[in-house]
């Protein structure tokens, strides 16, 4: 399945998330997340969930989203880094020269706006240029990583065309 610059920037975006859960067995510190997506849950045979997916004591469906992979999550549990995804991809296709100040203060204000919560965090609601450096890393490691997306595909393009 090809996929835009936007989505794989997400999946790798969850990807890098996932590491930070990893144990030594090579599995994930689970993470169990209701899933709210109502389209999501109709189409699942609840009576043969894959091992990433549970019925709750009232019945609703959680996700593991650290063993499941950003393809196999629900929507709902995508889209925060959909979001994201789509925030890098179009700072990198705009193919505007920007200060890594600038990128930062571009991807640390539309999460802002998709976060209210944090607007009022002590920490997190602050400017990108005030913010402490390992949150503003958090921001930028984002770009980096849709970097590394965007060289990839322009790699797979290039061989494609070599191919045909």
């Amino acid at each position: 399945m090809e996929m835009d610059l936007g989505t794989r920037i997400a999946a790798r975006l969850h990807e890098e998330w996932r590491e930070t859960r990893k144990k030594a067995d090579g599995t994930y510190e689970p993470r169990w997340k209701k899933v709210t997506d109502k389209k999501f849950v109709a189409g699942l045979d609840v009576r043969n969930l894959p091992p990433y997916l549970r019925l709750d004591d009232h019945h609703f469906v959680e996700i593991d989203i650290a063993n499941t992979p950003y393809e196999k999550l629900s929507p709902d549990w995508q889209a925060e880094n959909k979001a994201a995804g789509k925030v890098v991809a179009e700072i990198i296709e705009s193919k505007k020269l920007y200060s890594r100040d600038e990128i930062g203060t571009i991807i640390h204000d539309e999460w802002l706006k998709r976060n209210s919560w944090a607007k009022s965090d002590p920490i997190l609601g602050k400017d990108f240029i005030d913010l402490p450096e390992d949150e503003q890393d958090k921001d930028l490691v984002q770009y980096d990583i849709g970097i590394e997306a965007y060289q990839e595909m322009l790699k797979e393009i290039e061989e494609d065309r070599e191919n045909s």
